[in-house]
């Protein structure tokens, strides 16, 4: 009986995820001057940057060791991390923070030509904090900014994948084959 009611039970969550349109992260298909990638910035040992290289070597991305040897190069100008204060408890016990984390990046050809402008995403996050509770919360904010670091990665990967930036590398493919 509880077999029964276990197999029943997985199998509705199962069609339930199903209907709703969930599926797992996967591949996402890029254009083909982003298959052969060098990635620029200022920290290339951030995790914003681990995460982005993972998720790009899941699209079967090949990264280069040179910007001359890419077809594109994928410029992180910024990522600024901050936090505001929005407010304090009546008795000044518990603060509430509004997080934000937001990168910049462009694409260019392997020249240093600009191909696809600065872009910016951003993602915002909001904490409270209780006096008596300041390492938890530091651990929490902590586990928001990697949260926000995924889902930017993956906007980053879904715009990376979308038909207008194929459209506007279509171009740099075309000029790479012709020389």
């Amino acid at each position: 009986m509880r077999k029964a009611l276990l197999g029943f039970f997985i199998f509705l969550s199962v069609l339930t995820l199903a209907s709703c349109g969930f599926h797992l992260r996967g591949e996402v298909p890029l254009a083909e001057p982003l298959q052969n990638l060098y990635i620029k910035s200022r920290e290339p040992y951030s995790q914003f940057n681990l995460l982005l290289k993972q998720s790009l070597s899941l699209s079967g991305v090949h990264f280069t060791a040179t910007e001359s040897e890419a077809s594109a190069v994928l410029v992180i100008l910024n990522e600024v991390q901050g936090e505001q204060l929005l407010g304090v408890g009546s008795t000044q016990q518990t603060r509430q923070y509004n997080l934000t984390l937001t990168v910049t990046f462009e694409i260019t050809d392997p020249q240093g030509s600009i191909i696809v402008p600065p872009q910016s995403l951003s993602e915002t996050r909001i904490i409270a904090i209780q006096a008596n509770q300041i390492l938890g919360g530091s651990n929490e904010e902590s586990n928001l900014y990697q949260q926000m670091r995924g889902t930017i990665v993956y906007s980053l990967m879904m715009r990376l994948g979308s038909k207008n930036m194929n459209n506007a590398l279509a171009g740099l493919n075309h000029t790479r084959t012709q020389q």
